[in-house]
């Protein structure tokens, strides 16, 4: 599929966001919120975040309407209950913490999965609960409650909080779940990673590559997407994740990623793998142990190189038997960029609206809408830049410990010259990543 041009059975979901009662999060990220940026974005099913919070819960049961088996609705938005837990305990003279998400196919299941749950952390404290407690262990009761739920390790490669993460993580999903890593049937790319580098991972050959936003308020909906083959019920959710039955995934640029790039963010420096492997994984300027990121665990782990191939329209394929993917840009910074102009600014605000409302949502903006019809609305600059972002033609100084990484949109090739350090196309990135 070259463009996302609709099947009744498509299903475009973002199953991993939170709530205004989960800590950093926006005061704004209310249901009613979370559903019109939905409509906006493009975007059928969403996950509520956060049910394990009682005054969170309460809301949802008060706002939510059936809407299909173990399916809700709001606004016209179908909601899924879903969570993510912090799971933290020591294991192999190591402290661990991992993040969790957890899809449940209605109330009674969500209850019941938080009165298991409320001996091991304070749930009323954070929409994403610190829970004392082994992710074997986590699943485990999980799956009692209901063995129908769905577990997914979140961000799976974050230093601190991934599954694979350098800082708190393990070196195999059957490591870090002992005898419940058979039911993990997906992992989460998160904005650092996408799927080509997951593909290099053989313990991953079988587990669907699964990409949400993490969003944290209702702007950042839909950074990362999952579009799945699907109709939009709980059963049928689930078995598109058992099977990846994926029509494709929607990424972010992992360079742009917090986490891409190894580094010492007190220090400004920046370092791709190799380099600070050469380093003995100190920094250069002050001799602290560096942040090793994402890339780095991937070339640890990885077992074979990935080829990509990107078709018109800017659709990325790789081995055959994986879904697809596209790498884009969210449209206000796109916006922004092409206009000189804030992400929040009132120019970049009608102009999103009015792109959003006349062609079918942020998703189809980005992905497919026809260059003559982005002109028509938003001119010939907007046009040039969502199609340059389409094709890759961008420069990416890569994020590293926690510092996003910065990215710049090309609109003509010739003399685009990228600077020392910086990324262009992810063909580009897969030759740069090899030690």
């Amino acid at each position: 599929m070259s463009s996302p041009e609709r099947a009744a059975s498509h299903l475009v979901a973002d199953l991993h966001l939170h709530s205004r009662f989960s800590s950093r999060a926006s005061r704004h990220a209310t249901l009613q919120a979370l559903a019109g940026a939905a409509r906006a974005k493009g975007i059928d099913l969403l996950a509520t975040g956060d049910f394990t919070h009682p005054d969170w819960l309460a809301e949802l049961r008060s706002g939510l309407s059936e809407a299909g088996e173990g399916v809700y609705a709001h606004g016209g938005v179908r909601f899924v209950l879903g969570t993510e837990v912090s799971c933290i305990w020591e294991q192999a003279a190591r402290g661990r913490r991992v993040h969790l998400l957890v899809l449940a196919q209605g109330f009674r299941t969500a209850s019941a999965i938080r009165h298991r749950l409320c001996p091991h952390g304070d749930l009323r404290v954070n929409g994403r609960p610190h829970l004392k407690i082994s992710a074997e262990r986590l699943a485990s009761l999980v799956w009692d409650a209901d063995p129908l739920c769905v577990v997914i390790p979140a961000h799976v490669w974050t230093p601190w909080y991934g599954a694979f993460g350098s800082k708190s993580g393990f070196d195999s999903l059957d490591e870090c779940f002992g005898e419940a890593a058979s039911g993990i049937r997906a992992v989460e790319t998160g904005l650092s990673s996408d799927p080509a580098m997951n593909w290099r991972i053989r313990q991953l050959d079988g587990r669907a590559i699964v990409s949400f936003s993490d969003a944290h308020s209702p702007a950042k909906l839909g950074r990362e997407l999952t579009v799945f083959d699907a109709e939009p019920t709980f059963p049928a959710l689930r078995g598109a994740i058992e099977r990846g039955a994926i029509v494709e995934t929607v990424e972010f640029h992992p360079e742009h990623g917090k986490y891409h790039y190894d580094g010492h963010r007190s220090c400004r420096a920046r370092l791709h793998p190799r380099e600070s492997r050469e380093a003995g994984g100190t920094c250069p300027r002050c001799g602290r142990p560096l942040t090793l990121g994402v890339l780095h665990r991937v070339e640890d782990l990885a077992a074979r190189e990935v080829t990509l191939r990107r078709e018109a329209g800017g659709l990325l394929r790789g081995p055959a038997g994986r879904p697809p993917f596209r790498t884009l840009l969210p449209l206000r910074e796109l916006l922004s960029q092409a206009l000189g102009a804030g992400t929040g600014s009132k120019r970049v605000t009608r102009l999103y609206e009015a792109l959003a409302s006349e062609l079918g949502g942020e998703y189809r903006v980005l992905a497919a809408a026809p260059r003559a019809d982005l002109e028509a609305i938003a001119g010939p600059a907007v046009a040039a830049a969502v199609c340059a972002v389409r094709e890759g033609h961008l420069t990416i100084e890569p994020g590293y410990d926690g510092a996003w990484g910065k990215v710049s949109i090309q609109t003509r090739r010739e003399g685009n010259n990228p600077p020392n350090g910086a990324a262009t196309t992810p063909q580009a990135r897969d030759r740069r990543s090899k030690p």
